[in-house]
């Protein structure tokens, strides 16, 4: 957009450069320059008009185009997103209701159903509104002052249980304290998603996670032994609803919205994130974040 606006800057000088500079030839040699000349002088300056007009509106337009197309897609994946919980909620309902006389009891099994795509859908609604959220502007952040270290542990602590029901190792270093400013929820957030990420595609070996405290950032470092990304996939990972045929399977209950929501709260910190990945062997994330 800065781009644009220096392009147009520069257009609109220039159209009143040539306009003053044919105003100022007319006022000194009006009466030695004909009509024919000064028609044809100001046809031309009104042509180089239109035709820089036209072009700087076709850039101009571009990024709009974009913008709407990236927002059609946007509303099309959320409602094929949105979709399947819904169907299977009515499929669900539908087999309860058939059954008027039957006891809660007995149809409890189609009643968890609903409660798990509901939940399903109530985190996935919630991901959209961040995401929209975010691409309006809105200010989403809360910030204040506090320790990282002991927020990543406070993530990772509910994680043991489920990584030793895995058969997994969980390895927490999380080095000297940290004071980090910033959001701590969505830090947290941040940390939680890569985290579920590596316990989902992990099906043995260890999860680490690291804390490093350099001179002018501080380094998080999710790794695990799991199955790893496929190089083809690897520039689309951070696409929101993009998610790899291999991993829709293992991880049923996802969006492909996690790891964009993740890279979004990064980037508000001022900071980054990182993926290495060997197939078969595991992945890294890393997240950079300025002191």
């Amino acid at each position: 957009m800065k781009n644009i606006r220096r392009r147009f800057i520069f257009f609109n000088i220039l159209v009143i450069a040539s306009v003053g500079a044919i105003a100022l030839l007319f006022m000194q040699h009006g009466s030695h320059i004909s009509t024919g000349r000064m028609i044809l002088a100001v046809g031309v300056v009104l042509l180089a008009v239109y035709i820089g007009s036209l072009l700087l509106s076709k850039i101009a337009i571009r990024p709009i185009q974009k913008a709407w197309q990236k927002q059609l897609d946007f509303m099309a994946d959320a409602s094929h997103e949105l979709r399947t919980p819904i169907t299977i909620i009515q499929t669900n309902l539908d087999l309860v209701m058939d059954e008027g006389e039957a006891t809660v009891e007995s149809q409890m099994k189609w009643l968890k159903n609903i409660e798990a795509e509901s939940k399903r859908m109530a985190k996935l609604v919630e991901d959209l509104l961040t995401l929209s959220r975010a691409d309006a502007g809105e200010p989403t952040l809360e910030k204040e002052s506090f320790m990282l270290d002991e927020a990543i542990l406070e993530v990772a602590t509910p994680f043991e249980a489920k990584v030793i029901e895995k058969g997994l190792e969980l390895n927490l270093d999380l080095g000297e304290k940290v004071n980090f400013y910033g959001d701590r929820k969505r830090i947290e957030q941040a940390c939680l998603i890569l985290l579920d990420n590596a316990l989902s595609y992990t099906d043995s070996g260890q999860i680490n996670v690291h804390l490093n405290k350099g001179d002018k950032n501080i380094f998080i470092t999710i790794k695990d032994t799991g199955h790893g990304i496929e190089d083809e996939h690897m520039g689309k990972i951070f696409d929101r609803f993009y998610r790899v045929s291999k991993t829709k399977q293992l991880h049923q209950d996802g969006s492909g919205l996690g790891l964009s929501i993740a890279k979004w709260i990064v980037e508000e910190h001022g900071g980054q994130i990182n993926v290495t990945s060997t197939l078969g062997e595991g992945t890294t994330f890393t997240i950079h974040l300025p002191l």
